[in-house]
């Protein structure tokens, strides 16, 4: 089982504060982790370590950053093939996290901007042996659209989390089979107005009579789970698995890296939304990303848990 990452690579600065700052106001912080990141990074390797065979196409800048990726992902035995030494600055990022789990997120795009169609052209042959397609928006439009063109003509789905967000264009909505969102994308994809009370039911009855492109519809809800709809008309609610919550920040990177482990291990829609539910508490009930993403092993442990 193979998939292909349209990756994203960031320097990961991330400090642990009481509470988030206003407008002007400085806060002192308690906790300090730096480390490799970027969502498809997080992506690609999440896959990795549940046994997904992954190709990853992903940009560093020539700031040195490159170099110490390519050593890191070898050490995690990933494919370094696909990785590109472009011109300028690596992305970067800095995140600020509370005690409660709020957060506030930058990031700088660095080499990732710089990833384009030609890139996912000399890619091809990765791409055609692979099972799934995925991307997401820490990176140009232009790519996605030629590898979701590309896997379109060779059958093979795509798999779209929107994330950072930005209003996809029509053309890659109709490339998109499987979309991941969270509460807030999907409520800007679909003009849903205030949905923060909203309860899971409310989310399916109101998914249930959008027109989307694709197969699968999922969104996550946080505390509450996550809701899926299939466009055959199935739907379902999978609750969240209860958790002391250390750090939301790569929640929904482990999320998708779950379902993609499990829809290619051809698990049962619930099962497979299950396995992503629990990937994402994992990681959210741990401080820092790259580092606590699971192995199998680990994985079910932690949901053999109380």
């Amino acid at each position: 089982m193979q998939a292909l990452v349209l990756g994203s690579y960031v320097q990961a600065h991330c400090v642990r504060v009481e509470q988030l700052p206003q407008s002007g106001e400085s806060v002192a912080a308690k906790q300090l982790w730096i480390e490799h990141g970027g969502k498809g990074l997080n992506l690609a390797l999440g896959m990795q370590r549940l046994g997904v065979s992954v190709e990853l196409l992903v940009a560093a800048g020539t700031d040195g950053a490159g170099q110490t990726l390519i050593t890191y992902l070898q050490q995690e035995g990933l494919n370094t093939q696909n990785v590109l030494i472009l011109e300028g600055a690596s992305g970067f990022g800095v995140g600020l996290v509370t005690e409660a789990g709020q957060n506030i997120i930058a990031v700088y795009a660095g080499a990732n901007a710089r990833l384009n169609a030609q890139h996912i052209e000399a890619a091809y042959p990765r791409l055609a042996t692979s099972q799934l397609v995925c991307a997401q928006f820490e990176i140009p439009e232009e790519p996605i659209i030629r590898a979701f063109e590309l896997a379109r003509g060779l059958g093979i789905p795509t798999l779209l989390n929107p994330s950072p967000w930005r209003k996809p264009s029509k053309l890659l909505e109709t490339l998109t089979d499987i979309w991941v969102l969270n509460e807030t994308e999907a409520s800007q994809l679909f003009q849903l107005g205030d949905v923060s009370e909203w309860s899971s039911e409310q989310w399916l009855a109101n998914l249930t009579v959008l027109n989307w492109s694709g197969k699968l519809l999922i969104v996550t809800l946080a505390a509450q789970g996550c809701v899926a709809v299939e466009k055959t008309g199935n739907t379902y609610h999978i609750p969240a698995k209860a958790i002391t919550l250390q750090d939301p920040t790569g929640a929904g990177d482990a999320f998708t890296a779950g379902l993609v482990y499990a829809l290619l291990t051809q698990q049962p829609l619930p099962l497979a939304l299950q396995v992503a539910n629990t990937c994402g508490a994992y990681v959210a009930a741990h401080a820092g990303v790259l580092t606590v993403l699971p192995t199998l092993a680990q994985l079910q442990t932690f949901e053999a848990r109380d």
